[in-house]
């Protein structure tokens, strides 16, 4: 599930999706706690409407992004090469074109067979209107050479906090500008790699917001947000705490150094230790193919954090997380047949203890979410069949899902 080509030779930041599950990304608002800000990934030329005429808040904009940039350029030792020009956009104009007109029918429908088959989400559960909704609560982006903001969320006279948001995009079109990070492929390694160039962007905007007399963010916790929610956050969660672990080690120039090597999993941002030991995830064979029509939709590596937010749709938070630690590598896929779904879900643990501590959380999340038993490892719970075997040291799970 990637995306096009983009314009120019610029980086669009990020040109990672944040799992196989998500469309767009997201950072929490520097200024509004409960709003989400979104930066966007774009392909192609941007063709934005003339917004109500409002000329004491263009040039507001305008010169605090002329302020912030002067302070980007002396706090991280990197000059712009081309000018940075801004773009005001309005709440309806981005729920119009990159909520609804940014869908991919069946890119969001694979996205919501996966929830579903794997308990996340309600049977009922509609991933596009979630999608369209939370796309309304964008306050700013990044594109090429352009910071796009939206009137009803940015607030020009807010030097302070939306500053902060200003510098935490201008971040990233340096790093377009001067950095080249592998082009990610697999779910699980997008995920790893938008954690970091959004930490390094959360750092700068952080340390604006400090520097100039704002109070310290608070961590977003894990804990209060539902799954769903976490997936869709996690480069923001977890990235600038990976980002600030190494800055504070070594300054910019160690993060100018990771960009050589950057973390490719998300076990590396949770647990910075492991990167610093030169740990790396195994890749996985797939499980072998069902045969008898099965067609393969999918196919993915998802990560240690995804499986947390598997668990903790129905586990306890702190049980979900130790539970999920010991994961070395996975490959899921996706088949169809006659309207019928198979998930397959090979996950390669450190060592067999892992593996066992992992299928017993997995049969306790089944428990929960209402699932029967009906065999010595296979569950019925309302339209899916599932099975649960053990390879060695890996798990192999099985959902047949009839979605009508």
């Amino acid at each position: 599930m990637g995306v096009g080509p983009v314009r120019s030779k610029a980086w669009i930041i990020p040109a990672l999706m944040l799992a196989a599950l998500i469309s767009f990304t997201f950072s929490y608002s520097l200024s509004q706690p409960k709003v989400i800000t979104q930066t966007i990934t774009v392909t192609g030329s941007i063709e934005v409407p003339s917004v109500t005429p409002d000329k004491a808040y263009e040039e507001n904009a305008r010169a605090l992004l002329q302020h912030v940039k002067e302070w980007v350029e002396s706090h991280r030792g990197l000059r712009f090469k081309e000018d940075v020009g801004l773009v005001v956009l309005t709440r309806e104009w981005v729920m119009e074109h990159w909520g609804v007109g940014g869908l991919n029918a069946t890119q969001v429908m694979i996205e919501e067979i996966i929830l579903k088959s794997l308990f996340m989400v309600p049977e009922n559960f509609n991933l596009t209107d979630f999608k369209v909704r939370v796309s309304g609560h964008m306050i700013a982006g990044a594109a090429d050479h352009t910071i796009y903001v939206v009137k009803e969320f940015f607030d020009p006279s807010d030097r302070v906090a939306s500053g902060a948001i200003l510098a935490h995009e201008l971040m990233h079109i340096l790093q377009g500008e001067y950095f080249s990070p592998p082009a990610p492929g697999l779910t699980d390694e997008r995920n790893a790699l938008a954690a970091f160039v959004e930490g390094e962007a959360g750092l700068v905007g952080s340390q604006y917001l400090i520097e100039h007399g704002g109070r310290p963010r608070d961590t977003l916790p894990e804990s209060i947000l539902d799954p769903l929610e976490a997936l869709w956050l996690f480069p923001y969660i977890y990235g600038e705490p990976f980002v600030r672990y190494f800055y504070e080690w070594g300054g910019w120039s160690m993060i100018d150094f990771l960009y050589l090597d950057p973390p490719r999993s998300t076990a590396q941002i949770l647990h910075p230790e492991k990167y610093l030991e030169g740990w790396s995830p195994i890749p996985v064979d797939p499980p072998p193919h069902p045969g008898d029509g099965w067609r393969l939709l999918y196919q993915d590596t998802m990560g240690e954090f995804f499986i947390r937010q598997v668990l903790r749709a129905h586990l306890d938070g702190l049980f979900a997380n130790k539970s999920a630690e010991g994961w070395r590598g996975d490959m899921l896929q996706l088949y169809e047949r006659d309207g019928g779904y198979m998930l397959r879900w090979k996950i390669l643990w450190e060592n067999d203890d892992e593996a066992v501590e992992f299928a017993g959380a997995f049969m306790e999340l089944l428990e929960r979410a209402g699932a029967g038993k009906v065999g010595e490892s296979t569950w019925i719970a309302g339209h899916r069949l599932v099975e649960i075997r053990m390879e060695d040291r890996a798990v192999l799970i099985t959902v047949i899902y009839a979605s009508r």
